[in-house]
């Protein structure tokens, strides 16, 4: 006991132990840090392991094909399938079928065949077939619906005037002269 009573009446013998232990323990805390930067891991350690040895594969000729089994046909190459398809036009400037048809821009009211009508966010709309292509038409020039960013399917010089959506009715203007449809 008497030395326990020595070191608490010598503060600064106390103090310098402290000290001593805290850096005892500064530099064990430092060790594991300074032993991850000491160690090496430059190419000199690394070692890869050997490749592995390919299996030796029978030696084919390149152009032997292997012969088909007993009742199988062969299915064709794709040097044949592409072989058999048609390549080309007959004509190359003849016009497509679809653009002689857009360019004439003339229907006749027998080209169109007035198919439904339906009401869509309050507006009347006329569902028409014009030739091969079809869509629906709205109140207008050319029947074209605003806002939906569709081509016109009529003519330029058609006009819808009106939709009547209860009796199925569509009523055109043609180049001056009235036509009705009915469903």
């Amino acid at each position: 006991m008497a030395s326990s009573r020595d070191n608490a009446s010598n503060p600064s013998r106390v103090s310098g132990s402290r000290r001593a232990c805290l850096g005892w323990l500064s530099r064990l805390a430092l060790l594991p840090a300074l032993t991850a930067c000491a160690s090496s891991s430059g190419p000199e350690t690394i070692t890869l392991p050997p490749p592995n040895p390919k299996p030796a594969a029978a030696e084919k000729p390149a152009g032997a094909e292997p012969a088909p089994a007993a009742g199988f046909t062969p299915l064709p190459t794709p040097q044949e399938v592409v072989a058999a398809l048609p390549t080309g036009r007959l004509d190359p400037f003849a016009p497509l079928p679809q653009a002689k048809a857009a360019a004439s821009g003339r229907a006749s009211a027998g080209d169109l065949r007035f198919t439904g009508v339906i009401r869509s966010a309050g507006q009347a709309q006329a569902l028409v077939q014009v030739g091969d292509q079809s869509g629906s038409v709205c109140v207008g020039r050319r029947g074209v619906c605003v806002g939906s960013g569709l081509p016109a399917l009529l003519p330029a010089d058609w006009s819808v005037t009106s939709i009547d959506v209860a009796s199925g009715r569509l009523v055109l203007n043609q180049a001056g002269q009235r036509r009705v449809f009915n469903l």
